[in-house]
């Protein structure tokens, strides 16, 4: 119970915002460093192994090269088991083409 002036219930102060049928979720890949903001990629679904490799690929060394750090940089990932999945782990593994 809320104490209020009457005929004050629909004023926008007292309202509080909502969102009909459940809203929703939306998921972004982006990187940082102290030299700045890199691209951001936003995901539609779930993610799987193959979608974030190809994020990797599109998206890795093209914000690495806007912010200028491009030739030493490292990449530091939670442990999400598509991070460390065997075909994500082989495209660290060797040089990117270029």
């Amino acid at each position: 119970m809320v104490w209020r002036k009457p005929n004050s219930e629909l004023e926008m102060k007292n309202l509080t915002p909502s969102v009909k049928h459940g809203g929703g979720s939306q998921m972004v890949w982006g990187c940082m460093s102290a030299m700045g903001v890199g691209n951001l990629h936003s995901i539609d679904g779930m993610m799987v192994k193959y979608m974030y490799l190809d994020i990797l690929k599109q998206n890795l060394k093209q914000s690495a090269e806007k912010m200028g750090i491009l030739p030493h940089y490292k990449l530091s990932q939670d442990n999400d088991p598509k991070h460390n999945a065997h075909i994500c782990r082989l495209w660290f593994l060797y040089p990117c083409p270029k």
